[in-house]
């Protein structure tokens, strides 16, 4: 899978949680409205279910709550949980597992971009409410189904060699920096401020007061991590960080904006994938390339464990 690709799964795992958080509450509600049918002669009151919020008098009940989530996500979530429940028993069938590594492998590929893996589960849990293991869980899943859906399918060592060859950048993570930057309008005011950093003024402090850089200033002049050959960073500001060592202020130099002073605080060396692990992700690739589409798949598994609607799901 390609960085490219990878980047559209994890799109799609995003989108697929948030409906997969709503099926939870729709679940627990079925749970609850079980229990409530079964109490009904004794409180005539839970056939609308208990109130979940009110606003200027009036109450917004459990039930118009769980029936607008039906309307709007039902036909989608009662899917996804039929192919789930057809996946898991096709695993058990055939004996296939997915390794805590593979997992792990996985959500790595899904991190790409961003400063931690801390940041990662952060940034999930905070817009989305997922946790690691709700994004542990997606991934497997995934990776389930690619096994199935390549079974039987033989790929030539001669091929995967060939196809190493022909993208051997993909498998190679560039070396990356983690920087901060100061941008001021004029070069003389970046060599008076260059001369007082070096004499001990404080980066960050400097950076809030005078930097002209939106993105970095409020952060006190930090970018994060960025890779060596990022498209999106003056190819001066990248030639310049290539030169220092951790914790050096170098510049300033000539920017879009006026002109840049940088500190490298952190470098994260070029890492190259085993042989192993490269042509494993290289066969299922290439496997994948000629199997049937993965949507395909799960419709052919719900339709072998008999997988039947028996309620209607009320129209968006």
């Amino acid at each position: 899978m390609t960085r490219q690709e990878k980047g559209l799964w994890t799109a799609v795992i995003v989108l697929t949680l948030g409906m997969l958080v709503m099926g939870t509450v729709m679940a627990m509600h079925g749970l609850r409205q079980g229990k409530d049918e079964t109490d009904a002669s004794h409180d005539a009151n839970t056939e609308e279910g208990s109130a979940v919020a009110t606003i200027n008098g009036e109450v917004i009940t459990d039930k118009e709550w769980t029936d607008a989530l039906k309307r709007r996500y039902g036909s989608e979530l009662l899917l996804q949980m039929l192919n789930r429940k057809a996946v898991y028993a096709e695993a058990i069938e055939r004996k296939l597992i997915v390794t805590p590594q593979e997992i792990a492998r996985e959500l790595a590929a899904a991190m790409e971009g961003y400063d931690s893996e801390k940041s990662y589960f952060d940034e999930m849990k905070s817009q989305l409410g997922l946790s690691k293991q709700e994004l542990e869980l997606e991934a497997g899943y995934r990776l389930l189904l690619e096994k199935i859906a390549t079974i039987g399918i033989q790929i030539k060592d001669a091929d995967i060699e060939h196809y190493w060859t022909e993208h051997r950048e993909d498998y190679v993570s560039p070396e990356k920096y983690d920087l901060s930057i100061i941008v001021v309008e004029e070069e003389e005011e970046a060599d008076s401020l260059l001369e007082a950093l070096e004499n001990g003024e404080d980066f960050e402090e400097a950076a809030r007061r005078l930097s002209t850089d939106s993105f970095s200033r409020e952060a006190g002049g930090r970018l994060g991590w960025i890779e060596r050959n990022d498209p999106f960073q003056p190819e001066e500001i990248l030639q310049l960080a290539a030169e220092l060592d951790v914790d050096d202020i170098a510049g300033p130099v000539r920017v879009e904006a006026g002109y840049a002073i940088i500190r490298l605080n952190d470098i994260e060396e070029r890492q190259v994938q085993s042989a192993e692990e490269v042509r494993e992700e290289i066969r299922m690739q290439l496997a994948l390339s000629q199997a049937d589409p993965l949507p395909q798949v799960e419709q052919m598994l719900r339709n072998k464990y008999e997988a039947v609607i028996l309620s209607e799901i009320p129209a968006s």
